[in-house]
């Protein structure tokens, strides 16, 4: 059969069916910039300018003449696995710019604004109290199917605040609270990882380690198989406000090295292999230039711009998007909630909409790619 008639059954059969997830997990790097992650480490800041201590070794690591080799230097699993087998949004460059709506450009309205799909302009700073807003993982803690299956893991201990945990309910495990305390069921991991988290010095006060927030989702794993998933990974924001763009570039390496592993360890399930889609992106963008790269916040040019990718289930693998038009921040609550068949702006009129992860049917028949979803190979 030709495509042409191909494209008239389907035509007259109306649009596809988008593949649904079972499981949908949210990973955010906070505070990394587009500028890292399409163009990989920036030259201008891998000197004194970026309070970089051994320059040869860091050129050595993530330093290549071509952006397309240094974004893979940094960041292997994205650009090697996410990218070919999904979707990444943010290329300004290929008209498909992503920003965020709020316009404070820090971390707390980023995160609500993720989280529920609305710039809320009450929360304007991360010292706002406990959210008055529902996020999309509350609301699916509620649905079928999801009661006690909706977990979150994150190095700020503010996430208590962000997802309402008095009100929610949720399980949240955030900051350098000892993340297994509250459990009767014991095991020696878990009594290791409460007391690296009492006893481990906090660098960045209520922030704590990616490596070990990490280590203790993944002892969580053994024993709770949740189908919303958050995690929340801190230390790039942390070290760049710091002025250490070496340290950056090596936790945001190690950041993709963690997510790599997540993905791998959940293809290795049963309840999650072939049917988990990844949600990866960040919080708010940074500045640029030899000091506003360090910063981000309501009068930093360049704190708006963010970048989503997707992989799984759901999500056409079209690569880094094009010609996509303006995607925001906000689409992320209802595009997690739509993988999983569910329709959250039924709940929030006034969220965004999904993001425009399959295009219309007559681009994907003339670029040949309806097909099912099936896991790219571990890398």
């Amino acid at each position: 059969m030709s495509a042409l008639q191909l494209f008239a059954l389907a035509l007259l059969a109306g649009p596809p069916r988008a593949e649904v997830a079972h499981t949908v997990v949210l990973v955010v790097i906070d505070g990394l910039r587009p500028a890292e992650v399409f163009t990989g480490a920036e030259q201008a800041l891998l000197g004194p300018v970026g309070g970089v201590e051994n320059e040869e070794g860091l050129k050595a690591r993530y330093w290549r003449e071509s952006p397309e080799a240094r974004r893979e230097a940094l960041m292997p699993f994205l650009w090697g696995t996410v990218v070919p087998a999904g979707q990444l949004f943010g290329a300004s460059s290929l008209a498909s710019p992503a920003r965020v709506e709020n316009g404070a450009r820090v971390s707390y309205p980023g995160y609500n604004e993720l989280l529920t799909g609305v710039a809320d302009p009450r929360i304007t700073s991360n010292e706002y109290p406990a959210n008055p807003n529902v996020t999309v993982f509350e609301w699916l803690a509620a649905q079928q199917g999801f009661a006690g299956q909706v977990q979150a893991f994150a190095t700020w201990d503010t996430f208590i605040r962000i997802f309402n945990v008095e009100r929610s309910g949720l399980d949240v495990r955030a900051g350098w609270n000892p993340p297994f305390e509250a459990e009767v069921d014991r095991s020696p991991a878990k009594d290791t990882l409460d007391q690296l988290f009492r006893t481990t010095t906090p660098m960045f006060g209520g922030n704590a380690l990616d490596a070990l927030t990490y280590a203790a989702l993944k002892e969580s794993l053994k024993t709770r198989h949740p189908r919303a998933l958050f995690l929340g990974l801190g230390e790039t924001d942390e070290w760049m406000h710091a002025g250490r763009y070496d340290v950056a570039l090596e936790v945001t390496h190690r950041a993709d090295a963690l997510i790599a592993d997540l993905w791998n360890t959940l293809q290795a399930m049963p309840e999650y292999r072939g049917t988990t889609t990844f949600i990866i992106t960040t919080d708010h963008g940074r500045g640029h230039g030899p000091v506003a790269w360090r910063d981000h916040g309501a009068e930093i040019d360049g704190a708006e711009e963010v970048w989503l990718a997707a992989l799984g289930p759901g999500v056409p693998p079209l690569g880094v998007r094009s010609s996509t038009g303006l995607v925001t921040q906000a689409q992320v609550a209802a595009t997690l909630a739509s993988l999983l068949g569910l329709d959250w702006k039924a709940q929030n009129p006034g969220a965004g909409l999904p993001l425009p992860l399959a295009p219309d049917l007559s681009r994907q028949l003339a670029r040949g790619t309806v097909a099912t979803w099936s896991s790219p190979p571990a890398r």
